[in-house]
């Protein structure tokens, strides 16, 4: 990792929403112009640990943040603690612009791309940090996440607000509950889709008004039920008669974009926890 500075880039070394060429095309060009940056691995590996090095980045003035959408890292830096500046901050992101246009901005025009050079960060780690952030200029603490994750990763703080606090336990690749949020405050920064990959919400009524009868529809049924169902057989739909379990079960793999892996992949631990939550056992 290189001196601290102004710059810092964010390799997201664990999903391939970023093109590799544009990372290295921007990488090289700013150790070709000779300007001091920080390379790190990815900001939400750094957010889900809390790491301290989030902390001194954030403190910067007048710093360039390369990375993904804009608000999905501001509010990755909230969630570890660490919350960026309101002002002097700017983010530029790969996911949509071109790495001349970035490397414009970083170097005030006076630098062109040069030759393919290898630039090394640290290796990625075991766990993929897929979990949610919570954008809480938009959050109203409705609680629907709280009340459908799955998986346990929401709980209240003391002040009541809902707060992500097992991010290691979310399913990766599951956005169930930002698809069910009816504010679009929840981001998955690695998703494809926008706005749970943390682009702009652009039609704030029209999303609320799409979400809230998927919700009306998958809770007709006990998902828990449904789940722990599913995962017996290990199978996506069972082979003898459709029934509500049937049609639920396609609502969370096709509606909720629910990994069928996700759902079959659930642990005795997680089904008895499942269990209890759905009798209400583990609510306030």
């Amino acid at each position: 990792m290189t001196k601290s500075s102004r710059i810092l880039f964010c390799n997201c070394a664990y999903y391939q929403i970023i093109p590799d060429d544009i990372k290295s095309k921007i990488l090289a060009a700013l150790k070709d112009a000779g300007v001091e940056f920080e390379a790190v691995t990815d900001f939400c590996e750094m957010s889900a640990k809390r790491d301290p090095l989030l902390k001194r980045l954030a403190g910067e003035d007048g710093i360039k943040i390369v990375a993904c959408f804009p608000r999905a890292v501001r509010w990755l830096f909230h969630a570890g603690e660490a919350p960026l500046l309101q002002e002097g901050v700017k983010i530029l992101n790969m996911r949509t612009r071109t790495a001349e246009e970035i490397i414009s901005e970083l170097l005030d025009g006076k630098s062109t791309v040069k030759g393919k050079q290898e630039i090394k960060v640290e290796e990625k780690g075991d766990w993929i940090p897929w979990f949610p952030v919570i954008d809480y200029d938009r959050c109203k603490n409705c609680m629907q996440c709280l009340n459908f994750c799955l998986f346990g990763v929401y709980e209240l703080s003391d002040e009541g607000i809902v707060q992500v606090v097992k991010p290691a336990s979310c399913k990766t690749n599951c956005p169930a509950c930002a698809r069910v949020c009816p504010h679009k405050a929840i981001i998955f920064p690695k998703y494809a889709e926008s706005p749970i990959n943390g682009d702009e919400v652009v039609d704030d009524k029209g999303e609320e008004q799409k979400t809230e009868p998927e919700i009306n529809k998958l809770n007709q049924g006990d998902i828990y039920e449904i789940i722990r169902q599913h995962s017996k057989g290990k199978k996506r739909f069972a082979k003898d008669k459709p029934d509500i379990q049937q049609i639920n079960i396609s609502r969370l793999i096709e509606e909720l974009n629910i990994p069928s892996e996700v759902l079959a992949s659930l642990s005795p631990e997680e089904l008895a926890r499942l269990k209890n939550e759905s009798k209400g056992e583990n609510r306030e």
